[in-house]
């Protein structure tokens, strides 16, 4: 049982520091100047041709925060329900507490770029 505490609170813990190791890249990497040109909508490499149709609101690096950050506890939160317990419930409970913020911060990051 103790292995067991042992091993989900590595995972828990692995899952946090990658959060802040994200956090702490996000504002030591320097933000650079955006000019029309970098912020312009491209179309498969070209120069877009009418209306857009709709904008995008995910950037890359937000969708990898989010997915490094939620996939490991939900991996873990599926395997654990499988046996439901209530442990488990306090789990999950930590679990979307912890949740809460990341999903946060990784939407404000997505849709930084397109508030004007």
């Amino acid at each position: 049982m103790m292995e067991k505490a042992v091993v989900i609170g590595l995972v828990l813990a692995l899952c946090i520091l990658t959060d802040l190791a994200i956090l702490t890249l996000a504002k030591l990497l320097p933000r650079y100047n955006l000019t029309d040109l970098k912020v312009s909508r491209w179309e498969a490499g070209n120069l877009p041709v009418g209306r857009a149709k709709g904008l995008l609101p995910m950037q890359y690096l937000s969708f990898m925060f989010l997915f490094m950050a939620l996939e490991p506890i939900t991996v873990v939160l599926f395997i654990f329900a499988a046996h439901p317990t209530t442990g488990f419930y306090i789990l999950l409970l930590i679990s979307l507490l912890l949740i809460l913020p990341t999903v946060y911060i990784g939407y404000k990051a997505a849709t930084e770029g397109f508030e004007r």
